[in-house]
């Protein structure tokens, strides 16, 4: 499988991100979902570094992944579309999280990076 490398925004920062051939598009979209949380949270809390904003979006999107898994159970009646549609969510809300965490560790690094200079 070939990979390729996206430039995301966050907090005005860029970062590549390795992914997929064919998900570059995924990718930025996230990268963009997340970024506009990040800028929320500033405008709400302002600038209070990098980490505690990640930390705090990381939260942000744990819980719609959570209300999202929340009443995944099957209907008493079976219905089938109902649950693969519950399915998808949680899978794209899996995704989204792997996203996250991707990004997470790569800020993690860049961030000691800086902090060692």
């Amino acid at each position: 499988m070939s990979q390729s490398v996206v430039t995301i925004r966050l907090n005005g920062t860029p970062y590549q991100i390795g992914c997929g051939a064919g998900e570059e598009a995924h990718i930025e979209r996230l990268g963009a979902e997340i970024d506009t949380v990040l800028q929320q949270l500033a405008g709400s809390v302002g600038q209070i570094g990098e980490s505690r904003l990640l930390a705090m979006a990381a939260l942000i999107f744990a819980d719609r992944a959570h209300e999202s898994g929340a009443g995944t159970a099957p209907t008493s009646n079976g219905d089938a579309t109902e649950t693969a549609a519950t399915g998808a969510a949680a899978n794209e809300a899996d995704a989204m999280a792997d996203t996250l965490e991707r990004v997470a560790e790569r800020i993690g690094t860049l961030a000691s990076r800086l902090s060692s200079h």
